[in-house]
């Protein structure tokens, strides 16, 4: 990946991802977060991966510098990652279960003080033909857009940083705030941020041990149902999370049962000249999804209301002003606003993969993302598209009775919604 790389000191977002962590009872509530690669070729030579990594860190500053907060104002400190420490191999036993092991020990592990909060383990022995790269970081550190930036340097073909897949679409570069819109974007975000306690109950407090799920759906159930309710495919997965999360409470959580479900949204303010920056450049946006009971489209429908406002070009303008311009006291408040007890909720992310990723001879097949679930979170899911495959990735407080059925439900509701989008014969 090609093009120079500018950054912006730590801000708010990037230090409470730090902080959380102080709260974390149990490690499954830590800010570790990553993508496991599933690879289809042989397995390669640990001292060549090295090399291959060691040779494009000048374009990669997310790995070369760390957290620094002993001075009077954090910031970014250069630091040299070693090889040995920081791309390992690990056998693991035929079959996926040892797999999944060795990646929940590995997402388990603390991070060593001043270095870079970064790995890549290459996993070898589950299958016969193939074999895995875990990449593994420090949310604080990387963001979802970050980590595939990374990814796509490493592994994907030669672009220019502007036609990664890390890059925002409808940021501008200079934009002209007009006080009306600042306005009307603050105050939504402010209408958005009131409590709603709705993962608040005394039978199930809220714990620190999450359950980790994998799950796999066809890519073109949600382009169908896009197409179908001339709506985006990220709208179509948040209405597949709506529809689980319903039909989940009206079983098993009747405080959230037939009203609406608010859904954390990360919007991504990235541009290309940041691309590979260390730092988190998302701003989290709160939707109220529809709860209850309704059709699967006319669900879609509302959604795709819901998030148009999120899209527009002056609305991430604001966005991307108060991540670059406000001074760190204003957003830390807004920070802790949005995510105080009572109001933290739901989290969701989503990305397409613009890029086949490969090493060497050997083909990446899927990409199963690894997401964070802080305290006091109920759950977060991330979704990768990645060629013909959605992979889907479900952190859940283990507090919520039932709720491991929540991906299989979201799967059916995906199944469901692209069967009746389908044109009749």
């Amino acid at each position: 990946m090609t093009g120079s790389c500018s950054f912006l000191a730590p801000t708010p977002a990037d230090l409470i991802l730090r902080d959380v962590e102080r709260h974390a009872e149990h490690p499954d509530a830590l800010s570790n977060t990553g993508v496991m690669l599933h690879l289809t070729g042989a397995v390669p030579d640990l001292a060549e991966l090295r090399q291959h990594v060691a040779a494009r860190l000048a374009d990669l500053p997310c790995l070369t510098h760390v957290l620094d907060r002993s001075g009077p104002t954090p910031r970014w400190k250069s630091a040299a990652p070693e090889m040995d420490h920081h791309v390992k191999a690990r056998h693991v036993d035929a079959g996926p279960e040892p797999l999944d092991a060795a990646m929940r020990r590995l997402l388990r592990e603390p991070w060593p003080e001043a270095v870079p909060t970064w790995r890549l383990i290459l996993l070898h022995g589950h299958v016969p033909d193939g074999f895995v790269l875990l990449y593994l970081t420090h949310h604080a550190l990387q963001d979802g857009g970050s980590i595939l930036a990374v990814l796509e340097a490493l592994f994907g073909p030669p672009m220019g940083s502007e036609q990664s897949t890390a890059v925002a679409r409808g940021v501008p570069h200079a934009h002209r705030l007009r006080p009306g819109q600042v306005l009307r974007s603050t105050m939504m975000l402010l209408r958005r941020a009131g409590k709603h306690h709705r993962w608040s109950s005394p039978a199930h407090p809220l714990s620190s041990r999450r359950h980790l799920m994998l799950t796999h759906a066809p890519a073109a159930w949600l382009r169908t149902t896009a197409r179908a309710g001339d709506a985006s495919t990220n709208d179509v997965n948040l209405t597949a999370l709506a529809d689980a999360v319903a039909e989940w409470a009206r079983a098993a959580w009747p405080r959230a049962a037939d009203l609406p479900i608010p859904v954390m949204v990360p919007i991504n303010l990235r541009t290309a000249e940041e691309v590979t920056a260390p730092g988190n450049r998302l701003f989290l946006a709160r939707i109220d999804l529809p709860g209850g009971t309704m059709p699967p489209l006319q669900r879609l429908a509302h959604t795709r209301t819901l998030t148009h406002q999120l899209k527009s070009t002056e609305h991430k303008a604001v966005l991307r002003a108060m991540l670059t311009r406000l001074p760190m006291w204003p957003f830390q408040r807004l920070v802790a606003l949005m995510t105080a007890p009572g109001r933290l909720t739901l989290g969701a992310s989503y990305v397409v993969v613009r890029h086949r990723l490969r090493y060497g001879d050997a083909e990446v097949n899927r990409l199963d993302p690894l997401v964070v679930c802080p305290p006091g979170a109920p759950m977060t899911v991330a979704v990768l598209v990645y060629g013909n495959e959605a992979s889907a990735c479900f952190r859940i407080d283990e507090a919520l009775p039932g709720a491991e059925s929540l991906p299989a439900r979201w799967l059916q509701a995906l199944e469901d919604m692209a069967t009746a989008a389908q044109p009749a014969d």
